[in-house]
């Protein structure tokens, strides 16, 4: 379901029957009414009080603006307090992530480049464990940012070099142990992320 929606085969706004998409994957509702409600939770999916659920609509592009101006703000800090304070651990974490990153792709399917955004997402998020700072951490989390991206990549083509330099770039600095560089290495790549999915 959540490829269906990343993808485009249910269109945002489209209702999803649970009767029907039960009969097609030949499963019972239960199942079918725990996947919507995590993707619900997740921001995919809506559910309306005696309408059912429905695909969430495409966020509006103030809306992408605003949640890349927020990541300008708390993910610098959160590198640079990452590289102030990281353990052997988190580096082993963000050579993981980065690892798995150098085997996924980008592309316009998210079967394609869903391992890509999985390690994405886990290297964004083990510097925020790394900068200690549980708050920041939930916030960060409940944004499900790279869910929210992944919906953009259909209409871009993206480069899997370019990004991983960047990553490589901030890993670099947190190891390191140079603050300003890994808050400036985050920001020019959420600058460059802005610039390719909305300029």
């Amino acid at each position: 379901l959540k490829e269906r929606i990343l993808d485009r085969t249910v269109a945002p706004g489209q209702k999803l029957n649970i009767d029907a998409i039960a009969r097609e994957f030949s499963v019972s509702s239960t199942p079918i009414r725990e996947a919507l409600g995590r993707l619900s939770a997740e921001g995919l999916v809506l559910f309306a009080p005696f309408v059912g659920f429905s695909v969430a609509p495409m966020p509006s592009r103030a809306f992408y603006r605003d949640l890349f101006a927020f990541r300008m703000l708390i993910e610098p800090w959160a590198a640079g307090q990452a590289a102030r304070s990281c353990s052997s651990e988190a580096i082993d974490r963000l050579d993981s992530a980065v690892a798995a990153m150098r085997e996924g792709t980008l592309s316009k399917t998210f079967r394609t480049f869903r391992g890509y955004s999985e390690a994405d997402q886990a290297f964004h998020e083990a510097i925020f464990a790394a900068a200690r700072n549980e708050a920041a951490a939930q916030a960060f989390a409940g944004l499900c940012v790279h869910l929210h991206i992944s919906r953009l990549y259909m209409d871009h083509d993206q480069d899997t070099e370019e990004s991983l330099a960047e990553h490589e770039a901030i890993l670099d600095a947190i190891r390191a142990g140079a603050q300003d560089k890994a808050a400036d290495a985050m920001a020019r790549h959420i600058q460059s992320s802005q610039m390719k999915l909305l300029e």
